[in-house]
């Protein structure tokens, strides 16, 4: 059996207040953690929760899991967050043309990818990764009726990288930049890539599926 840590209320108060400093709802911590929706709610509310749901919580956090453990009486004191960002849900990217769509336009570019020790799963990533960034160029070079043949090629590399057991996923947006003391938006394209098996792919009814991603919400 789960073993629950005892009542907290300074606990609660510490989990309460880091959340919306990021501005996180409980379903977004709910879902960065790993732990279901009435986890949160009752650890916000009393403090009670296993130590394995503390552990998920300061991972989310970036926070050591001590911190949570040694919250009573912190609830007046400000929460540092390492820096303000936002929880996305990246669509996975099942064609070329979905993947076109999300980089056509983009003016600065992000990869990222889940945590793998396996170098060979490794090498893999970094093997693709560096085909579409070629291909990322070739399309921007090519005239309107070759991203066609982008597009067709970008969508093989796509079932090779399923053949090699990861997903792709990426969304595009609209943030801000501060250039001295201007403030100016641009475009950015971020692109993630997990494994197929990763326990944090979200499934609609529709069998569509999105991973969370924690990202700023200011380009550097």
């Amino acid at each position: 059996m789960e073993e629950i840590m005892a009542k907290n209320i300074g606990r609660a108060k510490f989990v309460k207040k880091a959340r919306q400093e990021r501005a996180w709802s409980q379903s977004q911590l709910a879902t960065i953690a790993d732990v279901n929706l009435r986890t949160i709610q009752r650890l916000e509310k009393d403090g009670a929760a296993s130590f394995e749901t503390l552990m998920g919580v300061a991972q989310a956090f970036k926070i050591d899991v001590k911190e949570l453990n040694l919250a009573s009486g912190v609830s007046d004191k400000k929460v540092k967050v390492t820096q303000q960002g936002k929880v996305h849900l990246l669509p996975r990217l099942v064609s070329g043309k979905s993947l076109t769509d999300v980089v056509v336009g983009s003016e600065q570019f992000q990869f990222e990818h889940d945590e793998d020790h396996d170098p060979r799963s490794i090498a893999a990533m970094k093997d693709i990764l560096k085909l579409l960034q070629g291909d990322v160029v070739r399309l921007y070079d090519s005239a309107p009726i070759e991203r066609l043949n982008v597009e067709a090629e970008l969508s093989q590399e796509l079932k090779g990288l399923e053949d090699y057991g990861y997903y792709l996923f990426g969304i595009k947006r609209i943030i801000p930049r501060i250039l001295g003391k201007e403030k100016i938006e641009i475009t950015m394209c971020t692109l993630f890539m997990s494994h197929s098996r990763s326990p944090k792919i979200i499934r609609d009814k529709k069998l569509n599926m999105y991973i969370p991603a924690i990202l700023t919400e200011l380009a550097r």
